[in-house]
């Protein structure tokens, strides 16, 4: 009896030693799990027997155990891995074949473009309506998964949507110094995505962000700029007509309010470019040609003085000219005028405008491309 106990105990480092030698093997296999070999005592009393030696151990289980394991890249496609708790649902052939699950994502296609293992069972999914809705999410609704045969015309990206956080401790690159894609000392941070031309051929766009400026107190902003190459070459902004829903072109009225029709003031006031459209930046704020509006009227020359200023004040940006005024009707102290606009954008066009001061009319040298007005 002694030497079968000993036997049993024999026999149960065999069966762990092979479980452990059966692990190392599969070291290499596709979604295989490791196992443990659990025992128990082999007991040879009763109850009543209190003083009975056991009778040595036996194999209880082999188990396996399901943590997650390493997950590594492939040159294949179609290998997947399953990260957490959860396993690919396969099945036979045929309508009657057996249901099986497995964490191996090793598959391929076969030649009837189904997604198959090795053993050559089918990969199953939860169809989807045409919205990308999941119809069926029941085991029974999977259906076998199958590559088209034919794919649609190349579609050309129109439009990057991006979220970035910007450095906030970036040092302000000196607006002396030239851009150079190639220098990191010229731009703050970059960002690249893959987008695609009309034939569908892969391109690399990069969006480089320039610090302008840190935070005053008079502006207590951060400001960059951006420019965009795609494999390599600079896309420089285009402007575009601003239009309403329909396609109908907006414009600016004298009070500052969207209309359909063309501005109208006074045509003794109007040399040039009534009617011109508004126009917008698009989203990298790049400046360019307008049609440039020209109003005449009593020059500032007859109303500014030494050490004064003209505000233009805007919603939300402020810019000032520095004007010189004087007193007008012998208002003492003076007050210095000043012009409501709305959403101005700095440029090296002109467009002169005219505004009341205090209540005399005069013209006043504004540069800006963008121009909604407001007029008091």
């Amino acid at each position: 009896m002694s030497f079968y106990t000993a036997l049993t105990g024999l026999k149960g480092a065999q069966t762990d030693i092979a479980t452990t030698s059966n692990n190392i093997a599969n070291v290499g296999s596709s979604g295989f799990k490791k196992s443990r070999a659990e025992f128990g005592d082999i007991f040879g009393s009763t109850p009543l027997q209190t003083n009975t030696v056991g009778a040595g151990t036996a194999t209880k289980s082999i188990k396996q155990q399901f943590s997650q394991g390493n997950i590594s890249q492939s040159t294949n496609t179609l290998d997947m891995a399953v990260s957490g708790q959860g396993f690919f649902t396969l099945k036979g052939g045929g309508n009657a074949g057996q249901t099986v699950f497995t964490r191996n994502g090793s598959f391929s296609v076969n030649d009837a473009g189904f997604i198959v293992d090795s053993n050559g069972q089918f990969l199953l999914g939860y169809p989807v309506d045409n919205g990308g809705a999941v119809a069926d999410k029941t085991l029974e609704g999977a259906v076998q998964l199958q590559l088209a045969a034919s794919f649609g015309d190349p579609v050309a990206t129109k439009k990057i949507n991006a979220g970035v956080n910007l450095p906030s401790d970036a040092p302000v690159v000196a607006a002396n110094v030239a851009f150079d894609a190639n220098d990191a000392k010229t731009y703050s941070a970059s960002s690249s995505v893959t987008i695609f031309d009309n034939g569908g051929n892969p391109k690399s766009a990069t969006v480089f962000y320039i610090k302008s400026q840190d935070p005053t107190d008079a502006d207590p902003t951060f400001k960059y700029s951006t420019k965009m190459f795609v494999d390599g070459v600079e896309i420089k902004p285009q402007l575009t007509r601003a239009t309403d829903n329909k396609g109908v072109t907006q414009f600016i009225d004298k009070f500052g309010q969207k209309t359909t029709a063309p501005t109208e003031i006074n045509p003794a006031y109007i040399l040039d470019g009534k009617g011109a459209p508004l126009y917008k930046a698009d989203d990298l704020g790049e400046a360019a040609k307008s049609t440039p509006a020209m109003i005449t009227g009593l020059g500032l020359e007859a109303f500014l003085g030494d050490g004064k200023t003209v505000e233009i004040v805007t919603d939300p940006m402020q810019f000032k000219r520095t004007m010189e005024w004087q007193a007008l009707n012998n208002i003492d102290p003076p007050v210095p005028g000043t012009f409501w606009g709305k959403d101005f954008y700095s440029s090296m066009w002109t467009i002169v405008v005219l505004f009341r001061l205090i209540y005399r009319p005069v013209h006043i040298l504004v540069r800006s491309w963008l121009m909604p007005l407001k007029w008091h």
